[in-house]
């Protein structure tokens, strides 16, 4: 079975991916910064606040098919894979829709400024666009990741060069909201074009019997998706209702800040996870690799600790001094991170992905507990402990508190002291 690893499709593709997460993540960084020196805090805040509703209605529409569709078309259950990507395609075309309507109302009902609607109504449109992922499983499936990635970085570097301009001419704030969606629409633009090149044909009649597997094999996916983006996404919404779009601002630096780095795990877990999987010591060279991720982490995060007092400054400006605090508490939340991308094939490979979900579920219930708690005491600060109490609580304690994920704990604990 390793012989696969040796095939020329499956190298190309898997550079593919590598070069994809390296490269967008700098560029995304680029774009970071340069939103949080033009736009200012409060502005920069807004945009933020946008984007926490956004992620979580379109994580929501997406309904968790993805990585289902991918599965199953690799696994060849359907004698057709085209009749069951189309059905899913339709189904998500309409249930975005209808969550773009939702997003709209909600973000109208608990913000009275109409800058917000304004806002809200352009950023939407991409809950819809987003809607061509499904075509991602059928590339993803077929080991041709690179139309996937050529795709999302044409839109990515378009709206770079745009706001680039925007920002360079003085143009209003709204036109930036323009070109971040411009990038969901060119990505969708593109992966249309794409498949129907590979297919030659866009259209198939309904069939709700192999919509039905498809939507019930996707729930548990949809369950944890959703509540990662709760548990990730959730202090910058409630920062904004209960403080303001400034400190918003403000924490929302520390955020991207230390996400350049979720990055690393990523690829580490692309290059190492099928040979791991199909590993007969599994056990064994699973514990080497957290090992080697947990020392990896601390380096991470003790450099992003020291760092924050130039850096901040520095990279996004004075306005952002006050990020210094929160970005030294939120460090530490790499050293989690890591190990969640890296044992988070466990509970699949197991078949205790269920356990996951719930895990994750329960830490997105206590992350709005405690950020409702701590933002009233400490502030932003306060956000930054909820989110590293949280953390804590999926990687380390639920796993103890059930029987068949307790191993999985031992693996963990051991690679903190193995050298």
């Amino acid at each position: 079975m390793l012989k696969i690893f040796n095939k020329k499709i499956f190298k190309i593709n898997l550079s593919w991916l590598i070069f994809d997460k390296f490269f967008r993540a700098s560029l995304n960084l680029f774009l970071s910064i340069i939103l949080a020196r033009s736009l200012g805090p409060e502005n920069f805040g807004i945009l933020n606040y946008l984007l926490a509703f956004l992620f979580l209605f379109t994580a929501f529409s997406s309904l968790g098919m993805n990585p289902i569709l991918t599965n199953l078309i690799i696994k060849n259950k359907f004698k057709n894979n085209h009749i069951a990507i189309m059905n899913a395609y339709y189904f998500r075309c309409i249930f975005s829709l209808i969550n773009f309507l939702i997003f709209i109302f909600v973000i109208n009902l608990i913000n009275k400024d109409q800058i917000y609607f304004n806002y809200a109504l352009i950023l939407g449109t991409g809950i819809v666009l987003k809607s061509c992922e499904v075509l991602f499983s059928y590339f993803e499936a077929k080991s041709l990741s690179k139309y996937i990635v050529l795709s999302q970085l044409v839109g990515l570097i378009s709206s770079v060069l745009i706001i680039l301009y925007i920002i360079s001419n003085g143009l209003d704030f709204i036109y930036i909201y323009y070109a971040l969606i411009l990038d969901v629409l060119l990505v969708f633009l593109l992966i249309n074009i794409l498949y129907y090149l590979k297919i030659n044909n866009f259209f198939t009649k309904l069939n709700l019997s192999i919509l039905k597997k498809v939507i019930l094999k996707s729930l548990p996916v949809l369950f944890s998706t959703i509540s990662i983006i709760l548990y990730m996404r959730i202090d910058q919404i409630m920062i904004n209702s209960m403080i303001d779009e400034y400190n918003l601002g403000v924490y929302s630096v520390s955020v991207r800040f230390i996400e350049i780095f979720h990055f690393i795990p990523k690829i580490i877990m692309i290059s190492f996870l099928p040979i791991l999987l199909l590993s007969k010591k599994y056990n064994l060279n699973l514990l080497k690799l957290n090992s080697i991720i947990f020392k990896l982490s601390l380096i991470v995060a003790m450099f992003t600790f020291i760092s924050s007092d130039y850096l901040i400054p520095f990279i996004f400006g004075e306005n952002y001094t006050y990020s210094i605090n929160t970005t030294k508490i939120l460090s530490f939340s790499i050293i989690f991170v890591f190990y969640g991308v890296t044992n988070e094939h466990w509970y699949v490979s197991k078949n205790l992905q269920k356990y996951y979900a719930i895990n994750v579920f329960l830490g997105a219930l206590t992350n709005i507990l405690l950020n409702y708690i701590l933002i009233s005491k400490f502030g932003i600060e306060g956000a930054a402990y909820a989110t590293i109490i949280t953390y804590f609580l999926i990687i380390f304690v639920f796993d103890y508190l059930n029987k068949k994920t307790r191993y999985l704990l031992v693996i963990k604990f051991k690679s903190l002291i193995k050298i």
